[in-house]
């Protein structure tokens, strides 16, 4: 069913930047609370979401110049999916990493950024502001977001060079994360 974007069921994502995740379950914790459920911060490796691990990557998705394209283009080289909105702050932190880390694997890796920012102008400022100049993609409507498992903001799928899925992590990664992942699939 084709739904006008005005009446359009809204699919949004949580942009929590998962690290917030534990401190906003905690708060729940006062003394006059009924149900207490944790002090203890949950560990990001409990809130991932491993449901496209294993998966094919023939996915279509839009480029950001309007082209349709497809990750399975990717097969041959390790790819990185980073899934991005310009109300995500952690994802603004993460991104000049991600062009670092891109631009270190001097094209033996592949990265595809995808904005979920709903309004293509967002997407654009947050490319422009953070500097990427790796492979861009949009998502308004977080279908591929969703096909890959991904659930809050920042999401970033790690592929290897048989297009096969091999994690999905939701949260922030620093440069000398994002590398060691990145080797794990290499």
């Amino acid at each position: 069913m084709s739904h006008s974007p005005a009446f359009r069921p809204i699919r949004r994502h949580v942009i929590l930047g998962v690290a917030g995740l534990p401190a906003l379950l905690g708060a729940c914790g006062g003394e006059d609370d009924v149900t207490r459920l944790t002090n203890d911060p949950i560990p990001l490796e409990e809130l991932q979401n491993d449901n496209a691990i294993g998966s094919g990557v023939d996915i279509d998705f839009t480029t950001f110049d309007g082209s349709p394209s497809n990750f399975a283009a990717y097969a041959g080289t390790p790819l990185v999916v980073n899934f991005f909105s310009r109300t995500c702050a952690p994802c603004v932190t993460e991104m000049p990493e991600f062009e670092a880390v891109f631009q270190a694997f001097d094209g033996n890796v592949a990265f595809v950024g995808i904005s979920t920012d709903t309004r293509f102008g967002d997407a654009e400022l947050i490319v422009e502001q953070t500097g990427v100049t790796y492979d861009l993609g949009w998502d308004p409507n977080t279908d591929v977001f969703e096909r890959f498992g991904g659930f809050a903001m920042p999401t970033t799928v790690f592929v290897d060079a048989a297009g096969v899925v091999r994690e999905t992590w939701s949260g922030v990664l620093t440069a000398t994360e994002l590398t060691a992942k990145i080797e794990n699939i290499a």
